[in-house]
């Protein structure tokens, strides 16, 4: 029997990574009416003894369960997008004949010397050209963190079923927060101050999100501006992994690094 055409090969591969990009899709619009709920209400308060105001979440809803779970899934199509490819690179090498079928997995370690040790036992049939392009990769904490961090969170996603996703604080308006204390500045300045679209980033994100936390506390008598802006962000927040990380921004990160592997290492299928 003639080997697969290399489109055949190939195939099976796009397909995982092209269902990554759609869970993503889906995950930007499930955040999308999130946020246009207008999930997280501000709200003030003033100590009576310092005379300081203080602005706090008032209220605030959770992360719809089903924003983990869609993460998860494009999680896993990309790193079965990745298995895909190594089985079909060790299909290539051996005319189609792998000693070992049911284990073959992308290499991919905690360190270097783990990856060492086990990459030929997750690719049993590839040839050293094979595992020398995939070395230049360096699949393994400390040389692609990116690439490790697709292989931990996989793991996470897999045995414990949910990734840590929830809301933090992400920034007071710069521009908003200045032309509060612009005195003596001309309305032009001010104006111009107000229309800056940057956010000063908090030290404390509150991660995840609930009613109460206080976000930015003003001077003795500064006058409360109902109209100052805060963001907030879904984060993906696995200590050690991904802390804090942007998920949407992520997820893509993540689905960019495996198509670079995939056409990196495509080449050798044909």
């Amino acid at each position: 029997m003639s080997s697969p055409p290399f489109d055949e090969r190939l195939r099976h591969i796009a397909l995982k990574v092209a269902r990554a990009k759609e869970h993503h899709a889906q995950l930007k619009q499930v955040l999308t009416t999130f946020i246009a709920s207008n999930p997280y209400q501000i709200g003030t308060k003033r100590d009576p003894v310092t005379r300081r105001p203080t602005y706090y979440v008032a209220a605030a809803k959770p992360v719809p369960e089903s924003v983990p779970l869609i993460a998860g899934d494009a999680i896993q199509n990309l790193m079965s997008g990745l298995d895909h490819l190594a089985y079909q690179l060790v299909c290539r090498d051996t005319s189609d004949q792998p000693p070992n079928p049911r284990w073959i997995y992308f290499p991919i370690a905690d360190d270097e010397p783990t990856y060492e040790a086990k990459k030929r036992d997750k690719m049993q049939g590839a040839t050293d050209g094979t595992f020398s392009a995939i070395d230049a990769l360096k699949p393994c904490k400390g040389g692609n963190d990116l690439l490790w961090s697709l292989y931990r969170l996989n793991n996470i996603e897999k045995h414990r079923l949910l990734l840590t996703v929830g809301a933090q604080a992400a920034g007071i308006h710069l521009g908003q927060l200045l032309s509060m204390h612009a005195s003596g500045f001309s309305p032009e300045a001010v104006k111009a101050l107000e229309s800056m679209n940057h956010f000063l980033l908090p030290a404390d994100t509150g991660f995840p999100i609930r009613g109460g936390f206080e976000l930015y506390i003003g001077a003795p008598d500064e006058e409360v501006n109902p109209k100052l802006q805060f963001r907030f962000m879904v984060v993906l927040n696995e200590p050690g992994v991904a802390e804090g990380k942007p998920l949407l921004e992520t997820i893509q990160a993540l689905a960019d690094e495996v198509e670079r592997i995939v056409n990196v290492l495509v080449p050798r299928l044909k």
